[in-house]
């Protein structure tokens, strides 16, 4: 297998100079007037032992190199911050740390928040030395606030952490169509935590799980953030959506916790799967950091990690009166089309992209199709950082994929083509064509097939099967899922009329139902969605806890739950007879069938389908009275193909439906592969010659290929 190396030096931040035997750093701060580069010795608990003016530079960019201190950073790491002054804070000869001396005010009109108390973290370290939870479970000590603003927290402050990292070669995977790929969702933790492994948990026990992985049919795993965050902000964070580095990984799913060695177990793991076949997809949170903005609304009290520190008004979306915007939700919006956040995604994307990583879901995504530096919410296709992304990754040698349907060696830029607030915030079909999109309108008519059928018509679900050409006019890019970490689990959907009352925020409004605790409609509904998922055309993900049917008993906002209610239980879906094992391998072989069948991911699928009435005549497009029709029972789609014709029918009613397939080619015949009311076929293999009638069961639908007598 080909191999490419990796590499860790980035643009800004630390690095080793071999020709200088020196540690160089660098910081990007527009606004600050005066910056020190703060070295420690130890991550807490002392003083800085050297304190080094940074010069600045025509870009904005700060910089100093350290000789002879660090020399021997390649055995010990390097632990430093920064203390900036700024317009609202200007320096003073006077000022000592724990002082107010020069302090004008905590921000002023023009959003500045600098505080020299305070030592910020560097926003391109590669590793954080600490928590602010670890030292300061109340945040105090970071916080603007009454008079926390005149607490030096250099003691306790999160440190960067700079250890040279030698590179490493990691396997690489020969290019394929990205519509030829099945996604994978899963936290890491959760993927082997309950596995009785010293490694439980851990990058290296997802590396030691990946043959598992390859076996279910998954070929690309996307992960739920690995940047670093603190677990214990604001009560319990175990999803990650609270970045507090963008080149940071977080250290309590390392299982060598030693600093400088989080890379190395990272990339491991990188390699570990793409030896397997398997890419590894980041998600990426752009939209907001885990700084979390104010303080109980008070526009004085403000968290100062890192990025408000060096550069507030660069960072983030600012009001004049000082309050952050929040279209995230989460407190503080990302300023994606300033200087600052436009090169560190960038940067950060190319060095995920060097570490071996292969596609990117980007969180809230519709923050990066905004076009203004202020709080307006503008949203533009051509010039925003959305629609350039390709464009400034290519100048950088970063190759990004813009056909789906063809093999092309490069990465994937995969969109959750909203955000949570805002005006206009829901742009789906909006982005530009190289950017794959969660398709929400896919995952609510799927779950409406089985739970609010009376609410769809034959039109939708010809929509839905074509790829939702309504909101992507025809181009492949639809990335297709049932249920994702946000909401009900595929098993719950089905199995409760609402969500638990023991949930921490989380929708009221699901697409859910327990049909009345019958077992034989939860069951078959499970498999006709998964049907209807894996014969769709785009992208089918799937969350790897729904194929051995996970449930959180009815949470559906498991954020907070660092326990079983998020933990995969493994040993369920070993057991035959049980539902988990049923429905594991029938996912598995629906797959596999998926696998087989080239015309379901070609480009040619659209082109391939007819529709046809129960009677297995054609269903002319222009019969608006069934298109239309929500009442109408029947659904069924053959796909043409020169290797073999493929029947998909569906029934809606809740009685049994006398079908005809449509008319043979001559010398062959048709054969059932599976029907979603018969929970003992889990294999996919043609069986049953159908002469004349197929009766589908209540609710059922079933998958039929022809082949020759």
């Amino acid at each position: 297998m080909e191999k490419y190396t990796t590499k860790s030096a980035t643009r800004l931040g630390a690095s080793y100079s071999e020709e200088t035997k020196s540690v160089e750093f660098k910081l990007y701060s527009k606004n600050a007037t005066k910056v020190y580069l703060c070295i420690f010795d130890k991550p807490q608990g002392e003083l800085p032992v050297m304190m080094l003016e940074m010069q600045k530079n025509d870009n904005d960019i700060w910089q100093t190199s350290v000789k002879d201190y660090v020399l021997n950073c390649k055995n010990k790491p390097v632990f430093y911050g920064f203390r900036l002054f700024g317009p609202n804070w200007p320096y003073s000869e006077e000022y000592e740390p724990g002082s107010e001396i020069g302090l004008i005010s905590k921000f002023d009109e023009k959003s500045n928040r600098f505080n020299p108390n305070k030592v910020a973290y560097d926003p391109y370290c590669l590793e954080l030395s600490h928590l602010p939870s670890d030292v300061n479970p109340g945040f105090n000590m970071f916080r603007s606030g009454a008079k926390f603003h005149l607490i030096d927290n250099a003691k306790w402050s999160m440190k960067s952490v700079f250890r040279p990292i030698e590179d490493t070669e990691i396997a690489k995977i020969e290019p394929r169509a990205f519509n030829s790929e099945i996604i994978g969702e899963v936290h890491i933790k959760d993927l082997t935590q309950l596995l009785n492994t010293p490694e439980h948990g851990t990058y290296k026990g997802a590396a030691n799980f990946a043959k598992n992985i390859k076996k279910l049919g998954i070929t690309m795993i996307e992960f739920l953030p690995l940047n670093e965050f603190d677990s214990r902000q604001n009560g319990t964070n175990h999803w990650g959506y609270m970045p507090l580095g963008y080149f940071t990984l977080a250290r309590k799913y390392a299982f060598d916790k030693t600093p400088g060695n989080l890379l190395k177990e990272f990339r491991s793991m990188v390699d570990e799967f793409h030896q397997n076949d398997i890419k590894v997809c980041l998600d990426m949170v752009y939209n907001h950091t885990g700084e979390g903005g104010l303080v109980n609304h008070n526009v004085d009290d403000a968290n100062l990690f890192s990025y408000a520190l060096i550069d507030n008004s660069s960072y983030y979306k600012v009001y004049k009166n000082g309050y952050y915007r929040s279209n995230s939700g989460c407190g503080n919006d990302f300023n994606a089309n300033s200087e600052a956040v436009l090169n560190l995604i960038i940067d950060s994307l190319i060095f995920w992209v060097n570490q071996g990583v292969d596609a990117f879901r980007f969180d809230l995504a519709a923050a990066l199709l905004e076009n203004s530096c202020n709080c307006e919410e503008i949203y533009d296709n051509i010039d925003s950082l959305a629609a350039k992304l390709k464009e400034k990754l290519n100048e950088k040698g970063i190759n990004v994929v813009d056909n789906f349907n063809e093999a092309q060696d490069g990465i994937i830029l995969i969109a959750e083509p909203w955000t949570c607030g805002g005006k206009e915030c829901y742009q789906l079909g909006n982005f530009p064509s190289f950017w794959a999109e969660w398709n929400d309108v896919s995952r609510d008519l799927i779950r409406k097939i089985t739970l609010r059928s009376s609410e769809v018509t034959p039109s939708q679900m010809k929509d839905l099967i074509e790829g939702t050409p309504s909101k992507f006019k025809s181009i492949n890019k639809s990335i297709n899922y049932i249920a994702s970490h946000d909401g009900f689990t595929l098993y719950d959907l089905n199995n409760f009329s609402h969500k638990s009352s023991s949930t921490q925020g989380g929708s009221d409004i699901e697409i859910c139902g327990d049909y009345d605790n019958n077992s034989y409609l939860q069951e078959n509904s499970i498999r006709k969605q998964l049907m209807f998922l894996f014969l769709s055309y785009g992208i089918p993900m799937i969350q790897i806890g729904d194929i051995i049917m996970h449930s959180k008993n009815g949470n559906n906002n498991s954020y907070n739950k660092d326990d079983g209610t998020n933990y995969l239980n493994w040993d369920k879906a070993l057991r035959k007879g049980s539902l988990e094992n049923r429905i594991t391998e029938f996912t598995r072989n629906l797959i596999k069938f998926r696998n087989e069948n080239p015309i379901l991911r070609s480009r040619d699928f659209v082109q391939s389908l007819s529709y046809h009435y129960n009677n297995g005549q054609i269903a002319p497009l222009g019969n608006s009275g069934y298109w239309n029709n929500p009442f109408d029972l029947f659904f069924g789609v053959l796909i043409n193909s020169s290797k073999n014709r493929i029947y998909f029918a569906s029934n809606k009613h809740e009685e049994n439906l006398g079908i005809v397939l449509p008319p043979n080619i001559v010398n062959t015949s048709w054969h059932v592969c599976a029907d979603s009311s018969n929970f003992g076929n889990l294999d996919f293999e043609p069986k049953d010659y159908i002469e004349k009638e197929y009766i589908l069961n209540p609710c059922a639908s079933a998958i039929f290929i022809e082949l020759a007598n």
